[in-house]
């Protein structure tokens, strides 16, 4: 690794997606809550940051009106690399002041319209490298249509070349201390993040953007973009694991399951607490993950994980999941044993275990049932579980 590569892998980048607008185009329609493809204008955008390798952190600006909903969108779409949802200014330039604010401490900053549903990681990366040359890089196509320039009382003034001329798109890209200063020094309403930064002196470097990273204006232009996003497939990986666990029961030990204290005479004999639910669906999204299993990574000879609780290693897991870019969608579980009657506690632990993942209770099914006397559970000598779960890997 060189000298040059180990600075890169300490640089700290930020996004900042302006989504405070107005829609006065779009004929009483929020645009950034249309729906395309399914989802809202505003989770397309944001979705391509969230999964983008490069990026540390997000802030979200939004209309005053708009933060609870985009607050929202957080929780449901488990954006944990939004760490502000915050009110916009009357312009644009306040807004992006704003979210400057917001940001924390980078070195890089990525500013995007919100109204761009068809970004790509392709652009925030040919973004990031662009921008190392001048510390500052915006992408942008060349002009596609001749352009006239129009007087106020709709003649022709002039006809200028085309082949100068390139319409500029977004994120646009920024050493942080640029831009900060920019927008400290501006004093015109300006609607270009770039332009501030030009009137500073500073060179700008135009990077290769795309024809389909369009902004969402009037209705057509939903068409438009949800062409666009269909035309690139879902890109939707759905997998499946199952995981099962089974522990005897012993005297002298809490009985937990999943994450719940049982009133029992005894418990589950095991490394950490011996939960065996959790065990079993710790195992079941490891393995539609492809991560291994649970022995890999806690594994029983290490004093880390004396008795320790076994919630907390799934919320390892949530955080081990979320850098592998999976989505738990849902989970489907079974505790299997004689006693003691569970039908009382499995809504608190379908409660632990969603929180414990970030996910709506409603993703987690935890069932009880028996053997139907038969074998060692029914003799009372242990109990096990056994988990179906359903990921999304993108």
């Amino acid at each position: 690794m060189t000298g040059s590569d180990t600075e890169h892998i300490m640089e700290k980048v930020g996004a900042i997606i302006v989504a405070a607008g107005k829609s006065e185009r779009m004929g009483g329609v929020e645009k950034i809550f249309a729906t395309i493809d399914g989802r809202p204008l505003l989770y397309h955008a944001v979705e391509a940051f969230q999964h983008s390798p490069i990026i540390d952190n997000i802030v979200l600006v939004m209309a005053i009106d708009n933060i609870k909903a985009g607050l929202d969108l957080k929780k449901k779409y488990r954006w944990s690399k939004v760490t502000a949802v915050c009110a916009g200014g009357a312009r644009r330039q306040d807004s992006v002041s704003e979210g400057l604010n917001r940001l924390g401490k980078v070195d890089w900053v990525l500013i995007h319209d919100g109204a761009r549903p068809c970004i790509t990681q392709d652009i925030i990366e040919r973004g990031l490298e662009a921008v190392r040359e001048s510390g500052a890089a915006i992408p942008a196509m060349p002009a596609t249509d001749t352009i006239k320039i129009v007087s106020t009382n709709s003649y022709v003034k002039d006809t200028p070349p085309r082949d100068k001329l390139w319409a500029v798109q977004t994120p646009q890209v920024f050493r942080f201390d640029i831009i900060a200063e920019a927008h400290r020094k501006a004093k015109s309403n300006v609607t270009d993040d770039a332009a501030m930064v030009e009137s500073l002196g500073h060179k700008v470097k135009i990077f290769k953007g795309s024809y389909t990273n369009i902004k969402v204006t009037t209705p057509e232009d939903l068409i438009i973009a949800e062409a666009v996003i269909k035309s690139r497939g879902t890109g939707v990986n759905l997998r499946t694991g199952i995981g099962f666990d089974m522990h005897p029961l012993v005297e002298g030990r809490r009985l937990v399951l999943g994450g719940v204290t049982l009133k029992f005479e005894r418990g589950l004999q095991g490394h950490s607490d011996a939960d065996v639910l959790v065990h079993a669906i710790i195992d079941a999204l490891l393995g539609a993950s492809a991560l291994g299993d649970i022995g890999k990574h806690f594994p029983d000879t290490d004093a880390e994980y004396k008795d320790i609780s076994s919630i907390k290693l799934l919320e390892r897991i949530r955080i081990l999941l979320n850098d592998n870019r999976v989505t738990v969608e849902n989970i489907d579980s079974t505790i299997i044993c004689e006693k003691p009657r569970l039908a009382t506690h499995t809504q608190k632990m379908c409660r632990n275990i969603a929180k414990a993942l970030e996910i709506d209770e409603e993703q987690v099914s935890v069932k009880a049932s028996t053997t139907n006397s038969l074998g060692l559970i029914a003799k009372g000598e242990g109990i096990a579980a056994m988990a179906v779960v359903l990921i999304k890997k993108d």
